[in-house]
């Protein structure tokens, strides 16, 4: 048994927590921007190949208290390197800290990286090691004076499904758009599902592969597989189980529209990459002048935001949005943006909101029931 540090984007912590109930995980700890997890070595490929919404999974090697340098190096130092690390092993140290005394990343980096060569030296009976072998990343984790060991299973973040070939200029993460279709909880087989800047088509898409139970991971490699950390077989095995639950059978109504012609392009390039491009109907429309296609549905997507964008006012652009969609009755609408006004140029006040952080920029997700 082992114990796992699922990494999340701050605010999706309990839609990644429901994922795992989903898969069949009990016993978890949440915690902002991480849940932690009891795990067989060979749970590791499933959650990475399955899970829609975090960044990246870690296994816990060891942990301690450091509430100085020489107690972290120590505590680094005792860890039994050479069981999981060759001598050839090319070794990449993060971190992060949060409410430590250990404050700078990059000492406790450098410390770590160091203690994990002495020890390595030491063990294999070398003065210099080469680290021409595989990849091994290591990330030291201080948080409230504990310093977490983590060895990284997933390599690139999960985000990264590998069907983004093309991408528009202000890209909206995979598995924040997982994450917006989530929450908005799509009845898919009552509900058209519509966005109406649909960009390169990540909201979408990401909703075919949840409609279809396509797992996000199904045709990208993890680092722990490249490293050799875990057997070929069990990757293998973990991925034949995620094929055989994919839905080809259900049926659906997917809308992806967008007013440049280029971005309906670029998200039929993508959809076709990852083999739902005839689960949706890509058009292009101006958001500003849709009109109701069916009795019920849901609308998801993330309008763009700042002053002006290509000459548009964006205050116009949200209330005349707005306005549009009060003809849409019966239907619910949830509205990604970092855009301040939104509410005010609606009309109206959400619902409810929720923060969500695409990378490093802070949105707001706004639930609208009726507007």
């Amino acid at each position: 048994m082992i114990e796992l540090f699922v990494a999340t984007p701050l605010g999706t912590e309990s839609v990644a927590k429901e994922e795992l109930v989903r898969l069949g995980y009990k016993n978890l700890k949440v915690e902002n921007g991480r849940i932690f997890v009891s795990a067989e070595l060979e749970d590791i490929p499933k959650i990475n190949i399955n899970l829609r919404t975090p960044n990246r999974i870690f296994a816990i090697l060891n942990k301690f208290k450091a509430q100085t340098f020489d107690e972290l190096f120590d505590g680094v130092y005792s860890y039994s390197w050479h069981e999981i690390l060759p001598k050839d092993a090319k070794i990449l140290v993060t971190g992060r800290t949060e409410k430590s005394k250990l404050v700078s990343i990059r000492a406790c980096q450098s410390i770590t990286k160091k203690a994990i060569v002495e020890k390595l030296k030491s063990k294999y009976n070398v003065n210099l090691l080469e680290e021409t072998g595989q990849l091994f990343k290591i990330e030291i984790a201080m948080i409230n004076d504990i310093a977490y060991l983590l060895f990284d299973t997933t390599g690139d973040s999960l985000h990264k499904r590998g069907y983004r070939k093309l991408i528009s200029k202000a890209p909206l993460k995979e598995n924040i758009a997982a994450t917006l279709i989530l929450l908005a909880k799509w009845k898919d087989d009552e509900e058209v599902f519509w966005d109406p800047f649909c960009g390169s088509g990540t909201i979408a898409i990401e909703a075919a592969m949840i409609a279809r139970n396509i797992a996000p991971g199904i045709n990208r490699t993890f680092l722990a597989e490249e490293n050799g950390f875990i057997s070929p077989q069990i990757w293998k095995k973990s991925r034949l189980e995620a094929i055989e639950r994919i839905d080809y059978q259900k049926k659906f109504e997917l809308l992806s529209s967008d007013i440049d012609e280029n971005m309906i392009h670029i998200a039929k390039v993508n959809a076709k990459e990852i083999g739902v491009d005839k689960d949706i109907r890509f058009f292009r429309a101006d958001a500003r002048k849709i009109k109701k296609p069916s009795e019920k549905g849901i609308i998801v997507t993330n309008p763009p935001y700042g002053e002006r964008i290509d000459g548009i006012n964006i205050f116009e652009l949200y209330r005349d949005f707005g306005r549009c969609l009060k003809t849409f009755d019966n239907w619910h609408f949830f509205v990604l943006s970092a855009y301040s006004k939104i509410e005010k140029a609606f009309g109206r006040k959400a619902d409810k909101n929720r923060k969500l952080y695409n990378g490093k920029i802070k949105t707001y997700l706004y639930f609208y029931f009726q507007l």
